[in-house]
Order: C-alpha cells, then sequence, then structure tokens
C-alpha cells in the first residue's frame, strides 16, 4: 500500500449519498423528485450498529466487542462547500481539487495484483459497490456497461475499477456477482478489485466511501461515489450514482435515467482522453 493522504472534506464534501444540486435541477434531469433515502440506511443508522468518520470500515464481531462501536477514520465537523453546478447535472457532477488520486494496489478477479498506479496513460473510472451485487451494482453496473458502448473505439483506452465494498465477501472470485449480474464479465476494459479487510478499509478512507456493517443479517451499506481520474493519475470530478430501493432491498431505476446517466459516464470520460 501506498502512503497518499485521505482525500479531504473539502475534496469531496465527505462524499455525500445525494448529489450536491438543488432539487429543481435534479427533477429536471430525471422528470422526478429528490432520491428517497432507503428506510434501511435511516433504521441502521439510529440502531448504531456501526459508527464511522469520513470512511472505512469497523466490524463488531471481528475488531470491537458486544455492545461498543469503534471508529477507525472519525470525520472533523465540517460542513462541505456548496460547488458550482455543471452541465452534468445527471451526475451530480462536482470537480475536484487538481492533486494526484490516492495510490493504491488491490487485486483483480483473476488474482492478480491492479495498482492505480500502472493505469496511467488511460482514464480510470473509479466505482464502489458490493461483490455480492445486493446494493447499487445492477443499476451502475449497467450504467459503465452502456458508457462502454458509447465509448465506442475510446473504451480501450478506459479503465473501469470498481473496489469491493463488503467486508463480507472480500475474497477474489473469477466471476463475482458484481461483474456477471450486469453483464461485465469478460469485459477487458473492468476489474472487480478486492483484498484484505485492512488494504479495503485503506482505499475507502482515502476515497471518503463509508461502510456500514452490523451483525448478520444485516446488509451491508454504503454511500455511493464514482471517481473519474485522469490519464496523469490526476483526480478530475466526483458523481453520485443514485437508485430507488424497493422495501424487499432491490435497488432499480427507469431506463431513461439509466441511459442518460451512463451518457455523462462516456462525455467526461472522453473528455479527459488526449
Amino acid at each position: 500500500m501506498t502512503s497518499d493522504p485521505e482525500l479531504t472534506p473539502e475534496d469531496v464534501g465527505h462524499a455525500p449519498a445525494t448529489p450536491v444540486i438543488t432539487e429543481d435541477e435534479r427533477r429536471a434531469a430525471l422528470r422526478a423528485g429528490r432520491t428517497p433515502v432507503p428506510t434501511k440506511f435511516i433504521l441502521l443508522v439510529v440502531a448504531a450498529f456501526v459508527v464511522l468518520g469520513l470512511g472505512g470500515v469497523v466490524l463488531e464481531r471481528v475488531v470491537g466487542t458486544p455492545g461498543q462501536s469503534v471508529s477507525l477514520n472519525p470525520a472533523p465537523a465540517t460542513t462541505p462547500p456548496t460547488l458550482p453546478i455543471t452541465p452534468h447535472s445527471i451526475l451530480g457532477l462536482k470537480m475536484l481539487t487538481a492533486r494526484s488520486a490516492p495510490g493504491f494496489s488491490l487485486f483483480d478477479q483473476h488474482g492478480s495484483t491492479w495498482s492505480l498506479r500502472a493505469q496511467r496513460g488511460r482514464v480510470v473510472i473509479l466505482a464502489f459497490y458490493n461483490q455480492t451485487c445486493n446494493d447499487i451494482c445492477p443499476v451502475l453496473g449497467s450504467e459503465l456497461r452502456t458508457s462502454i458502448a458509447l465509448l465506442g473505439t475510446n473504451a480501450n483506452r478506459v479503465e473501469i475499477a470498481i473496489v469491493n465494498t463488503d467486508p463480507n465477501h472480500a475474497g477474489v472470485v473469477a466471476r463475482p456477482a458484481a461483474l456477471v449480474e450486469p453483464g461485465l464479465v469478460g469485459r477487458a476494459n473492468v476489474v472487480f478489485l478486492t483484498g484484505t479487510l485492512s488494504s479495503l478499509n485503506a482505499v475507502w478512507s482515502r476515497y471518503g466511501i463509508q461502510v456500514r456493517v452490523g451483525q448478520p443479517p444485516a446488509p451491508v451499506l454504503h454511500n455511493d461515489v464514482l471517481y473519474f481520474i485522469t490519464t496523469q493519475g490526476d483526480l478530475h470530478a466526483l458523481a453520485t450514482p443514485f437508485a430507488n430501493e424497493s422495501r424487499q432491498g432491490v435497488f432499480a431505476l427507469d431506463g431513461a435515467s439509466r441511459r442518460a446517466f451512463a451518457a455523462g459516464i462516456a462525455e467526461v470520460a472522453s473528455n479527459l482522453l488526449p
């Protein structure tokens, strides 16, 4: 692992679970209201299974004791700044401070070491969701698949890296549901990355990912973010994936919104290519 510093709250605005855009702009983009906060998220927070700061994970059954919770990365009590709205309202896109993206190395679905540094010369789209595809994966995964098609011949100059957010399923799997269900298996430019809890936690922390885990069978919850990293390895922008969660915990989104989000991903990535 590298010693790159974590992104500051000013860099990512605490990686919010909803985009920093006005309600009118989101409604105009989606022809719908504000994306509802999942009921399970609220219940788990109230129950306080795990309390997190800026990023990272705590498993009571791994590093704590019953009835106690531990915070690995306490968040500073600051309010994220309101940034200018970009034309990519459907993405909830926020431009980031020009600086190198925090480096990291994990294992891909084939067990090979994958490092961010080795991707220089390619645009990297960095996503986060569960290996079991029981979160926003079916929606975001399909949007990533469509963006590949929209990129056309430019797709081979774009790397899509999906970091596992489920510490309960952190092993290397050649055909993880995270790739199978959204139709991303066999894509040369798509990797699903995982590793030890400590290595995953370091990546989550550096990129402002909050992972909350309760005692089984409680679901693993995390915020949803999507980063765009330039061919020089610099942070460029942060997008906010979104979906509607049913009472059964199934995430879905209408086709028009999925296509619009995918088109936004492809447009941003294309604009970063030399």
